[in-house]
């Protein structure tokens, strides 16, 4: 592993730490599979499954980061002589393609439960893919701000809160649900026509802004 990558540090962190990577694996699907599998409307299957890919985005990338900054790692990292932004991609990335793989087993099985036409597919997994890389970017803005792990996982709950409120999946939230990429997933989850088409720009906004204060997450001015 290079010193310099976040991406391969934290996957590799991952992969070695086998009892919290199968937690991380199991919790998803213990919670969502009897959901999908139980006699309950269509529309609360796919608000968990988004709300799941809310959760784990927001709260495992704002959590983890802030607790690596008390570790002193970042300001090491800050000291390497690569773009804080690249820095700040690999993590986003990195903890982006672990929650892809953490509800894919779930959102598969949704997928099969009630088969959309085939155009439908693309429409849900771009839809994923948008909601999750916007989830750890979200989590990574939120990082920004606390001093401490207490007050990174108070921010990182409300902020998770806020998202599934404005984005209209606990209730209807019409003046604000289509400013965030996780009502699209929910959205092409019901197979509401066109409902994909702004989730990858919304995502890649949110990942534009975290890219743009990365200089502050790592301490430094410019980069």
């Amino acid at each position: 592993m290079r010193p310099d990558s976040f991406f391969q540090k934290e996957l590799l962190e991952d992969l070695r730490d086998r009892r919290g990577l199968i937690l991380k694996f199991a919790l998803p699907a213990a919670l969502l599979l009897p959901l999908i599998l139980a006699d309950v409307p269509v529309s609360l299957q796919a608000a968990g499954i988004t709300v799941a890919v809310v959760f784990s985005g927001v709260f495992g990338s704002s959590i983890g980061l802030v607790r690596i900054r008390e570790s002193g790692m970042l300001e090491r990292m800050a000291m390497l002589p690569v773009s804080p932004r690249r820095l700040t991609a690999g993590y986003v990335f990195a903890n982006a393609l672990l929650d892809l793989a953490q509800v894919a087993v779930p959102l598969s099985v949704f997928l099969l439960v009630h088969p959309p036409a085939p155009a439908g597919v693309v429409y849900a997994a771009v839809s994923f893919a948008s909601a999750v890389v916007a989830a750890n970017a979200l989590g990574v803005l939120v990082a920004v701000v606390p001093g401490s792990s207490g007050e990174g996982h108070l921010y990182a709950i409300v902020t998770v809160m806020a998202a599934i409120a404005f984005s209209g999946l606990i209730a209807p939230a019409p003046y604000t649900q289509g400013l965030l990429p996780f009502w699209y997933l929910y959205a092409a989850l019901l197979t509401t026509p066109g409902a994909f088409a702004l989730a990858p720009v919304l995502a890649a906004l949110l990942l534009g802004s975290v890219l743009t204060v990365s200089p502050w997450l790592f301490g430094r001015t410019g980069g």
